[in-house]
């Protein structure tokens, strides 16, 4: 790592570069840190020094390189082109998208090819690909949410008032007060283990509507390695995206 001036300073890390952003604020103590858009995000009090920012990059560096790296997958991800060939997962598999030229338009698995059928070359774009893929998981996944949701409600003796699923873009699932249980359609594509850990997660709110210690018993009742099904969420959460 490689630190000079803060005038648009770039930090070396593997083959990722990233931007220092510093952002001076009213904050009276804390600093916080963030890496987006291939950027270093450094929010701290006006007062703090330039040697004290710099010896947190140095401290922080591990933890900047992993973000740095997903950061750089994830913009990977975000622009990919919907083409044959293009990496996509369902459940836990990875899949190869395939585009045929057929009557109608149509998603469907079959072995390890994602099946895209489009009509005529207008509809062969990406816009429409990406539409395509979609709906097709998001039908797929209030198919298998609801379903092994009422599964584990019934095992855990729970009742959730309803089951929807939602377009969400930084949680997974929620629980309100009325038991009313949604999740990102986004979970459909990771392993069934992780799918099951977010969904007895999201019951266990019903018996305890916080993150206590009696909120994490419960969830590890029914899931008992949830510490290494939360780790694999957060470190791979980012490559579940269309």
């Amino acid at each position: 790592m490689h630190i000079r001036s803060f005038a648009n300073e770039i930090i070396d890390i593997g083959n990722v570069d990233l931007e220092i952003r510093v952002e001076r604020t009213n904050r009276k103590r804390t600093i916080a840190l963030q890496v987006k858009n291939n950027k270093l995000i450094i929010k701290t009090p006006r007062s703090l020094s330039k040697k004290t920012l710099v010896d947190l990059i140095k401290k922080k560096q591990h933890w900047i390189n992993r973000r740095a790296i997903l950061n750089f997958e994830e913009q990977n991800l975000k622009n990919r082109e919907f083409i044959d060939n293009d990496k996509f997962y369902f459940r836990g598999g990875e899949y190869r998208l395939s585009l045929i030229s057929r009557r109608k338009e149509a998603v469907k698995i079959e072995g390890g090819l994602l099946l895209v059928s489009y009509v005529d070359d207008k509809s062969i774009g990406r816009e429409n690909i990406k539409r395509l893929l979609e709906d097709w998981y998001l039908k797929e996944s209030i198919k298998i949410l609801k379903a092994r949701t009422e599964e584990l409600a019934q095992q855990m003796r729970v009742q959730p008032y309803k089951i929807t699923v939602k377009n969400y873009k930084s949680k997974w699932g929620s629980c309100a007060a009325n038991n009313k249980i949604s999740y990102n359609w986004r979970i459909i594509m990771a392993p069934d283990h992780i799918i099951d850990y977010l969904i007895v997660h999201e019951l266990s709110h019903i018996i305890e509507p916080n993150h206590s210690k009696n909120f994490w018993y419960q969830v590890g009742k029914y899931c008992k390695d949830f510490q290494k099904k939360r780790k694999w969420l957060r470190e791979n959460g980012h490559k579940l995206v269309l």
